[in-house]
């Protein structure tokens, strides 16, 4: 499979798949946390990400979820298993996502079944070296009804290219708080946009990985220097080739995948931006 055409196919599919999964993102519990638990938002968000791996440590999550602020991340853990356990935190997780979707897009939306087939085939077929989340939601049971399944799988999909993602800039020398500089650079977005409002990073230390950027000379007055986008692009291309397996998986059948959860995906879109919110601004890598 050449570059152009592996990364056209992986990009478009985690998209697709992260509006989807999102509803996690959007859904009322992002902003209240999983009251019944009596969680904050943080360690609902977090704790429900996690939980998937196990009662984990605070500073393993840290190592799973790299591109954020480690200090939160333990802080949300350490909450989350002070006052929950991973088996309640993966159920509340899924029963609120699931209502969401239900609400946005009903019942049983045309081609589900399908979708949930392909993706279920192909997410089952996966190695897990070097993907921890992924291979935590992977050890779980399937939820049992369609909308649970895919947007389970389309879990799946999003951490196991979060996982590659995370692979790829340890590997190109880059640590947490530069890679969402570099990432808010490469999208065109403000600095600090996303590494402070979502990764929780501290201004200065936002302002700190900027200088070392710029010494480096991968960013300069304009952006990002050429060095700079071809690192990033690099990056993004390293990630890709880590998520060649799914696409071999789904074979002739991704863009059948793709063309099912399209419709789904840009209604969910719809329904975050009359939120005020925008995929664009909320997710996170």
């Amino acid at each position: 499979m050449d570059q152009d055409t592996l990364a056209a196919g992986t990009r478009r599919l985690r998209a697709r798949a992260d509006a989807i999964l999102g509803a996690v993102w959007y859904m009322p519990e992002r902003h209240t946390g999983f009251t019944r638990l009596g969680l904050s938002p943080a360690a609902s968000a977090l704790g429900g990400r996690a939980a998937c791996m196990g009662r984990i440590r605070g500073e393993v999550a840290v190592a799973a979820f790299g591109c954020m602020e480690p200090t939160l991340v333990v802080a949300a853990i350490d909450e989350a298993w002070s006052k929950s356990t991973p088996e309640d935190l993966l159920a509340e997780r899924l029963t609120c996502a699931r209502r969401y979707l239900v609400e946005v897009l009903g019942e049983r939306p045309d081609g589900i079944d399908r979708a949930v087939t392909l993706l279920r085939a192909a997410c089952e077929s996966l190695p897990t070296a070097g993907h921890p989340v992924f291979a935590g939601l992977r050890s779980l049971p399937w939820p049992g009804d369609a909308m649970g399944d895919l947007w389970r799988a389309c879990d799946m999909v999003r951490e196991r290219r979060g996982d590659s993602h995370v692979n790829a800039w340890q590997v190109h020398g880059v640590d947490g708080v530069e890679i969402n500089v570099l990432s808010e650079l490469w999208r065109e977005l403000p600095v600090g946009h996303v590494a402070i409002r979502q990764m929780g990073w501290a201004r200065n230390a936002v302002e700190s990985a900027f200088e070392r950027l710029v010494d480096r000379g991968l960013v300069g007055g304009d952006g990002l220097t050429p060095s700079g986008r071809d690192l990033r692009d690099s990056i993004e291309c390293a990630t890709d080739v880590q998520e060649q397996p799914l696409l071999e998986a789904l074979g002739s059948d991704l863009d059948e995948l793709l063309l099912l959860l399209e419709p789904w995906a840009r209604r969910l879109l719809a329904e975050a931006a009359k939120l005020g919110e925008t995929y664009e601004t909320m997710r996170a890598r």
